[in-house]
């Protein structure tokens, strides 16, 4: 075997790998001799069949095996002569192969990038942390108990009114079409619990029973699919019964109900969720700031194969989200994208280009983030161990109540969804390593000021990857001129 190197560019590198023709001979033949032992041909005993009419069966199939074995064989000896470590599995293009000749093909990767020894000094943070307040323990407990109370039809019939439970059938359209996923049958919906969009369940105090009208709201600026995001919608409502509930009452038998011993367990189990929340939310908060330190400390070369990979699925997560169909075929590329790129400016407020833009440099941060963990997390010794994965399990099976069993033969029998598991956990272990090597103030906040701080990040967190996108775009137009 004869390796060339033919590319060494950046993080780039390509190859030309040569089998001489007796060598490919000589695999040939050990493979149809291997067939042999088994093969059935009439005439002929298992492992006493000549080559010649090996050749004539199994040829193409014993070729193939061939193919396979010296294109594993030379990119394993491409990677360890050269100490390469790929960021991905490495593109092999087959150059040239006839039967009797010698067999050449091409190896490309790219590499992972040298980080060198990473220094963690004179970094500082500030962590926050709350004390959980007396009157968010009462509205967990309250909702459990509205939740839990008994509902019944009214005794004696009335207009709607807020704090009845009324059963609905709805459908929703926005421009006179139906909205996907907004048509349901027999919804219980307490009026005035703020579960539906704003303005929908105040126009449906006064009625009575039977009463069919059209629903007329917008939906907010904030909503969780964009593309219906600041949209008028009209939905067509029909009251089909008004329930009314018991009084919402905290108590001891509240507390037995849920399994509890006393109000006091139940008040101390509430307090305790809360806390873990509140503790995961301030994490949350500081490793931001933490993954931002270091994008702004460390600046290196990532691969180009990492950062697209990244960049579509982001990508096609969004396009989910926003509900823009990506083309599927060159044919008719140029016409969806004409259009999406309409609906991305509604859904967005932004050009397909200027999202492309920045997610792009996203998923570039989030590349050179990921080995620079990777990397702290090898320097020192860091892992996963079973115990942490067995919670983290635990943890994504209580999200599917009832499917517990199926969520673990899932990830049991699936290598590459515990790895996704098993990141996330790697990621906040090195996070919080970080942290222990760092300089921390405590700080008291309430949760409210929480909640306006990890807003703040957000919007912090968006004009910094804009303005990366930017300097990115004006960097690219330097090198093309």
């Amino acid at each position: 075997m004869q390796i060339k190197e033919t590319l060494s560019q950046g993080l780039k590198r390509s190859f030309e790998v040569t089998f001489p023709s007796a060598d490919v001979e000589t695999k040939l033949t050990n493979r149809l001799q291997k067939i042999g032992k088994n093969a059935k041909i009439p005439g002929f005993r298992p492992g006493n069949i000549p080559l010649p009419i090996l050749k004539q069966r199994y040829k193409n199939e014993a070729l193939s095996a061939v193919l396979e074995e010296c294109v594993e064989k030379g990119v394993e000896k491409v990677l360890k002569d050269h100490d390469l470590k790929p960021a991905l599995k490495p593109n092999v293009d087959l150059k040239s192969f006839e039967d009797g000749k010698e067999l050449i093909f091409n190896v490309s990767l790219e590499i992972l990038p040298t980080v060198g020894d990473v220094k963690l000094d004179n970094l500082s943070f500030e962590k926050y942390v709350i004390k959980v307040p007396s009157h968010e323990v009462s509205r967990v407990l309250e909702n459990f108990a509205r939740h839990s109370r008994k509902t019944r039809p009214l005794e004696k019939l009335r207009k709607t009114r807020k704090g009845d439970i009324v059963i609905i059938d709805f459908e929703g359209f926005i421009d006179n079409k139906p909205i996907e996923g907004a048509k349901e049958q027999d919804h219980a919906l307490e009026l005035g619990s703020g579960a539906f969009i704003p303005g929908f369940e105040d126009q449906l105090v006064g009625h009575e029973k039977g009463t069919r009208l059209d629903v007329n709201v917008t939906f907010p600026e904030d909503y969780h699919e964009f593309q219906y995001a600041k949209k008028p919608a009209r939905f067509d409502v029909l009251i089909k019964d008004i329930h009314e509930a018991d009084p919402i009452a905290v108590d001891l038998a509240l507390a037995k109900k849920l399994g509890f011993e006393s109000v006091e367990t139940m008040e101390s189990w509430a307090e305790s969720n809360l806390s873990k929340n509140y503790e995961a939310q301030c994490f949350l908060h500081v490793k931001r700031h933490v993954l931002d330190a270091l994008a702004e400390r460390f600046s290196f070369d990532v691969p180009e194969n990492m950062t697209e990979l990244e960049f579509d699925n982001i990508w096609k997560q969004l396009c989910k989200e926003i509900g823009i169909e990506e083309p599927t075929t060159a044919a008719n590329a140029n016409a969806k994208n004409k259009k999406a790129s309409k609906t991305f400016e509604e859904a967005t407020g932004k050009s397909e280009e200027e999202l492309r833009a920045e997610y792009k440099a996203i998923a570039t941060r989030r590349v050179r983030l990921g080995i620079l963990l990777a990397e702290i997390g090898r320097q020192h010794k860091i892992s996963v161990t079973n115990p942490e994965l067995l919670e983290g399990l635990k943890a994504r099976a209580r999200e599917f109540p009832g499917q517990e069993k199926e969520v673990y033969d899932f990830y049991r029998n699936n290598e590459s969804a515990m790895a996704t598991l098993r990141a996330p956990i790697y990621e906040n272990k090195v996070i919080n390593f970080i942290l222990d090597q760092s300089k921390i103030t405590e700080k008291p906040i309430t949760p409210e000021e929480l909640e306006a701080l990890l807003l703040h990040d957000e919007e912090e967190a968006e004009k910094m990857i804009a303005s990366q996108a930017k300097q990115a775009k004006k960097k690219t137009k330097k090198k093309d001129t």
